[in-house]
């Protein structure tokens, strides 16, 4: 084997901004509040993707939190108890007991928000979350094939598109979290 082969494979960034798109798809109640909650294929997807997430976040903030907490510190014990948490919740069923599988899946997403939190904090993230929605609304319009379509001359047409309109709207509710301010309504002209 080459040296190159033999070499541990170097850790990867955690997309959160990714995650946290997720959980706000299940937990954010403004972004449609005349939608109802998501169903069938839609929350079957959701949540996979949620424990996905999870699964692939979880040992993460486990080891940065004993790597870098000292021992017996507080916050270390509110993070691997969050990182427990999440454990039990991906082990869990749906239960018409506990809100069916909605009530699931929005309780994992809610593990999986804290846990970006944690993340964010023990790494020292330097992507704000302003940014990191401009990033993902950027790569959108890079990519979608509605938001490229131009006409004859090359100039976009303005086609609708949901998704970009949805990190569209993710990005403003970004901007007037960071300023504290309602943005201006936009005008035409």
């Amino acid at each position: 084997m080459s040296s190159t082969q033999d070499a541990a494979p170097a850790a990867w960034p955690m997309d959160i901004a990714t995650m946290r798109d997720t959980v706000n798809r299940l937990l954010d109640p403004d972004s449609a509040p005349q939608a109802f909650p998501p169903a069938g294929d839609e929350l079957t997807t959701l949540t996979a993707t949620v424990r996905g997430h999870l699964e692939v976040l979880v040992p993460d903030v486990e080891a940065a939190a004993r790597a870098q907490l000292k021992p017996g510190s507080s916050p270390k014990s509110t993070i691997l108890q969050c990182a427990w948490d999440a454990r039990s919740r991906m082990e869990a069923e749906p239960s018409s007991k506990t809100g069916g599988p909605v009530a699931h899946a929005r309780r994992l997403a809610r593990s999986l928000n804290a846990l970006c939190d944690h993340y964010e904090q023990l790494t020292g993230s330097d992507e704000t979350a302003e940014q990191a929605a401009r990033r993902h609304l950027g790569v959108h319009s890079a990519r979608c094939p509605t938001c490229l379509t131009r006409d004859d001359d090359g100039a976009n047409v303005g086609l609708s598109c949901a998704e970009g309109e949805r990190l569209y709207d993710e990005h403003r509710k970004t901007l007037r979290g960071a300023r504290g301010l309602a943005l201006p309504a936009e005008t035409s002209g």
